[in-house]
């Protein structure tokens, strides 16, 4: 979480090393943004405070399914820009935020923390000629999502919720993330579990996992039309090690599955489907001060 408190600072870094090296935690929003998770408050590392503006370069080695509700793989090499308190505003991965709202009593056991504010976040589409089961559905476009994010804690507790709404035409959907999790610190190392719960309106989920009547013309496919809901579940494990005191190398594994009527699209039941997905990532990251 975007941690201000030098109180929670001691309480989560116990080590001097640790307490060094801050700029881990961009690195860990950079590889979940490429993820689309929302888990900024669990996983992330103290933010520097006072008016330091900080700027994360480096790059990570993604492994994911295709699409959503695909069998197949596919490993890619992505680049990370970051910063931090520029002008008052964060970007991690694909998302730009702003503190709006900072209450409570701090952070760490005993305590509480809430904060809010916009969010802008942008995630990329999916291709017909992804996978053979696809061809004759429409492409799906690039999506711009505003929207906003509530970060709670409560004594070692993180509590994440992240809204959007595209304003492009790519999916035209309403997304929510809401997830819970702690953080165990080590000596210049850390691990972190998560659970995130995803809900979308009929505009997502009818893109996603949704075969349209005219797409049964174009398609192989049957007609398949989703509703709202609460349509995949998540469990990530996150971990870190300070490399020195500028670099720092961030991992983690997620297991994702779709959830109820979703896991019934034609899309997850073909042969080249499946409900469950997995996503691995390693990057490493140096940070800059300013």
């Amino acid at each position: 979480m975007q941690i201000s408190s030098d109180e929670f600072n001691a309480y989560m870094k116990p080590s001097t090393a640790f307490e060094r090296n801050k700029h881990m935690k961009h690195l860990t929003h950079a590889l979940l943004s490429a993820l689309v998770i929302s888990f900024a408050p669990i996983s992330a590392d103290a933010q520097t405070g006072g008016d330091e503006t900080t700027v994360d370069l480096g790059g990570a080695v993604l492994t994911r399914p295709a699409y959503v509700g695909s069998d197949q793989y596919q490993t890619n090499l992505l680049p990370y820009i970051g910063f931090e308190n520029l002008y008052g505003f964060d970007m991690r991965g694909l998302a730009i935020s702003s503190d709006v709202i900072e209450m409570g009593t701090g952070k760490g056991p005993g305590k509480w923390s809430l904060e809010a504010g916009p969010r802008v976040s942008f995630d990329f589409g999916r291709d017909s000629s992804d996978s053979p089961t696809l061809a004759g559905l429409d492409d799906i476009d690039s999506s711009l999502l505003l929207g906003g994010f509530t970060r709670a804690t409560y004594g070692i507790i993180g509590f994440d919720l992240a809204v959007g709404q595209d304003v492009i035409g790519g999916h035209d959907g309403f997304v929510a993330d809401a997830s819970v999790g702690t953080r165990y610190p080590g000596q210049g190392w850390f691990v972190a579990p998560i659970v995130t719960l995803s809900w979308a309106n009929q505009n997502f989920t009818q893109d996603i996992y949704g075969i349209s009547q005219a797409q049964t013309a174009t398609s192989a496919l049957d007609q398949f039309n989703t509703k709202s809901g609460f349509h995949q579940v998540s469990a990530t494990l996150l971990g870190g090690i300070d490399l020195d005191e500028d670099w720092s190398l961030t991992g983690l594994i997620s297991y994702r599955e779709a959830l109820g009527d979703y896991r019934d699209s034609p899309i997850i039941q073909a042969e080249d489907g499946t409900a469950a997905g997995v996503f691995a990532t390693v990057g490493i990251a140096r940070r800059f001060n300013f």
